[in-house]
């Protein structure tokens, strides 16, 4: 157990980004934490990057007030932007769902990381883009390919603001993975909370941002706000 090092935390901003992040743009149910540390209510969901040398674990997660019920309900296709709620059932197909985990405890590495304790992480390889429509143009093949779309974290650096995902690119040289953390930086937020993106003739390229997915013409990406993202430099 003493091997065992702690993920990487990364606080998501609220309830409806955590949904989001959990749940948006992706197919069939996930797996959610909820435990209690430092007497508050804490949401989480593991994920991974390949990343150099092996993975690097990620616990994302946002703290509520109340514990959650069974289930978190997200939809994100309806004129009236995202829905989200806790419920005790799973059987509207109208929402995607995550069923919550309750821990009554968890290693006590896992829970350092939520203290600020653990290990610095190697860095990514840094690519700054123009514009939106470069990194949207790395997704979208990802997502033919892997039939997933990796989240836009965005985070305050300064008074500025970082859009970016980070997109290993397997098998280089000895390394597992090369970790490229694709970015823009911007001077305000992200104005909404996903980005469309569709490319045809006769209008060619076409990027805008919007509340809901409800349209079925053109590619989504979702965008996660964090309090920070600990792999991108200060």
């Amino acid at each position: 157990m003493n091997s065992i090092k702690p993920p990487v935390p990364v606080q998501v901003s609220d309830l409806v980004n955590f949904s989001r992040l959990a749940l948006g743009l992706t197919e069939g149910s996930q797996i959610l934490w909820h435990f209690k540390h430092k007497g508050r209510h804490v949401l989480g969901i593991f994920t991974a990057y390949m990343y150099w040398d092996g993975d690097l674990p990620i616990l994302a997660h946002t703290y509520v007030d109340t514990p959650p019920k069974p289930f978190l309900a997200y939809k994100s296709d309806s004129t009236k932007g995202e829905e989200w709620m806790f419920t005790d059932d799973a059987d509207d197909s109208r929402y995607r769902y995550g069923s919550f985990v309750e821990v009554k405890s968890l290693p006590e590495k896992f829970l350092e990381c939520l203290d600020g304790e653990y290990p610095s992480p190697p860095l990514p390889m840094l690519a700054e883009v123009e514009n939106i429509n470069s990194i949207v143009r790395t997704l979208v093949p990802l997502s033919m390919r892997e039939g997933t779309v990796f989240p836009l974290w965005h985070f305050p650096r300064g008074d500025k603001h970082v859009v970016g995902t980070c997109i290993p690119f397997e098998h280089y040289y000895e390394a597992d993975a090369l970790p490229v953390f694709f970015y823009l930086v911007q001077e305000k937020p992200p104005p909404a909370a996903f980005v469309k993106y569709a490319a045809s003739k006769p209008t060619g390229e076409k990027i805008e941002y919007v509340g809901n997915t409800s349209d079925a013409k053109g590619f989504y990406a979702k965008i996660v706000d964090v309090k920070d993202f600990p792999i991108f430099p200060q």
